[in-house]
């Protein structure tokens, strides 16, 4: 499973599970991102299944217009990349962070 993940860093440093909501992301779109040309998509060619990636502040614009980019490339998946810019905007809105965790079996 690879979910997108709003993060309280707050909670994770008290030992408490910082995920405040979840959104899984298909496993063939996470795999369309990894193998995206890392020149035009930094962020989202640099996410793996091997490791987590946390996001915040100013990387969180970031990762929206990288999203967006690829959903006017990748037509078919726009709906769901739709989906998870919502999430991010919500995350921006809390003041809270954006984790990619590929472990999580929820």
């Amino acid at each position: 499973m690879y979910y997108l993940i709003i993060w309280d860093k707050g909670l994770a440093a008290t030992g408490q599970d910082g995920s405040l909501s979840k959104l899984e992301i298909p496993t063939d779109l996470a795999k369309f991102f990894f193998h995206l040309d890392a020149g035009k998509f930094p962020i989202l060619s640099g996410l793996s299944f091997d490791d987590y990636d946390l996001f915040s502040d100013a990387q969180l614009e970031s990762l929206i217009h990288e999203l967006l980019g690829v959903a006017s490339i990748n037509l078919s998946a726009a709906d769901y990349i739709n989906s998870i810019v919502k999430v991010i905007f919500e995350a921006k809105s809390l003041g809270k962070s954006i984790l990619f965790d590929p472990f999580r079996n929820e």
